[in-house]
């Protein structure tokens, strides 16, 4: 059956597959309680994803679709469906996955009010034309919002993601899960910090060494006749020889990256830590998590206080189920606890001992603390293992930190100029 937009063609493949993703999506998300036909999904989606949607003559409306017509025509006409189509214009994911929201907060708002209440539910299409305006536009305005998060777990995603990055990712595949999050007041406020985060890629350069079989990087003068630019062959002999001897043949510039163990962030939970302290961590943790992806190494995190907490790993083919996890982790945080430092660096050094990497580890430890350490102990586990222990302290100082740290770092402002020290580092 027709739906109520002009120029979209719903017998086509692609359009019912579009709806059938938005429909599904919204029956899961609201766990079966949205009631809507696949008509309306398609034409939600397609109401966000063109740049100007229309409406079919309202004489048209085909038999059954005047409730549909309503709610289309309302969400077209709103205000606030022109900040949400920053995100979805010509963009099937962010249209699929805001869609599918849409609909389910669509159906909160005029079956509860918005209040989330568990009685009354009723179909979507049961509603009081009066309220529908006010309905369309504040379940717009959730949309709006999670449509900001969703986009900042997208640029952190794309940070590092070019070609040869090994990035296997399908957010519409994990879509669920992901606008499960964006509705999460606690990962609101923990992206919120991805804005003043800044782009990674100009502070790593990702370590390479010459080779003949590397990838090419330009051009260079040189000897080595196994990176020769073919048009140098062209030269008399007697020219081509004496370029050879003063080093001035063309060569491709080749290199191979350097294999490197994993990013291994440590980071302090406990009560002191509350307030701005953990929050700038948070978004040290998350610009070190962007640096992995453009060095293509392994990604650990763990939280510490008197114990260490769960280790998160994000392995170097990137998965997106992987940063989802990731980022739950970074919201749920709550810091409280004591401190022992000694016991998260052992448990750091085991976790990349009895691993699979390879090559030198960074471990950044990030603490506020004074804790006494066991030097010995810790300065033997690092040499044994070959990592480099770089210390981020945080309005603090500890002397035996400094004696045993590759690099030894003071934040004391907080600002984004010493988290970017910390990345370069």
């Amino acid at each position: 059956m027709p739906g109520v937009l002009k120029g979209v063609k719903y017998e086509d493949p692609l359009v019912i597959y579009r709806g059938e993703r938005v429909w599904n999506l919204a029956r899961r998300l609201s766990k079966g309680r949205v009631k809507v036909d696949r008509e309306l999904a398609t034409d939600i989606y397609y109401a966000m994803y063109l740049p100007f949607p229309t409406l079919i003559p309202q004489t048209n409306i085909p038999y059954g679709k005047d409730r549909d017509y309503s709610i289309v025509k309302e969400l077209i006409s709103s205000e606030v469906l022109k900040e949400v189509k920053r995100y979805t214009i010509i963009n099937s994911l962010m249209s699929t996955l805001l869609s599918a929201s849409f609909l389910q907060h669509l159906h909160e708002e005029l079956t509860y009010g918005g209040e989330g209440d568990e009685e009354g539910v009723s179909d979507i299409n049961d509603f009081d034309v009066n309220a529908l305006r006010r309905a369309v536009n504040n379940a717009l305005k959730h949309v709006e919002e999670e449509g900001g998060v969703i986009k900042n777990v997208e640029k952190m995603l794309n940070e590092g993601s070019e070609a040869g990055t090994g990035t296997t990712l399908d957010l519409e595949e994990e879509g669920e899960d992901i606008l499960r999050l964006a509705k999460s007041t606690d990962v609101r406020k923990l992206l919120e910090v991805i804005s003043w985060i800044p782009k990674i890629s100009h502070k790593v350069r990702r370590k390479t060494t010459k080779s003949s079989k590397g990838e090419l990087h330009g051009y260079e003068l040189g000897s080595d006749v196994e990176r020769i630019v073919p048009t140098e062959l062209i030269y008399p002999k007697l020219y081509f020889n004496m370029k050879v001897s003063e080093g001035k043949l063309l060569l491709y510039d080749k290199a191979l990256p350097e294999c490197r163990g994993p990013l291994y962030v440590l980071l302090d939970k406990s009560g002191s830590m509350e307030g701005d302290k953990i929050k700038w961590a948070k978004a040290t943790a998350i610009a070190l998590f962007m640096k992995s992806r453009k060095e293509y190494r392994e990604y650990f995190i763990r939280f510490f206080d008197g114990s260490p907490h769960q280790l998160v790993k994000i392995s170097k083919r990137l998965k997106s189920s992987e940063v989802l996890s990731f980022v739950d982790y970074l919201a749920r945080i709550k810091s409280g606890g004591g401190t022992d430092i000694t016991k998260a660096l052992m448990t750091a050094g085991d976790d990349i001992q009895y691993g699979s990497s390879k090559g030198v580890s960074d471990v950044i430890l990030i603490t506020d603390g004074e804790d006494r350490i066991s030097e010995h102990l810790i300065r033997r586990k690092l040499k044994m293992l070959g990592i480099k222990l770089i210390t981020v302290m945080i309005m603090g100082e500890n002397k035996d930190l400094r004696n045993i740290s590759s690099k030894y770092l003071r934040a004391t402002k907080l600002s984004q100029r010493e988290l970017i020290q910390v990345v370069e580092a």
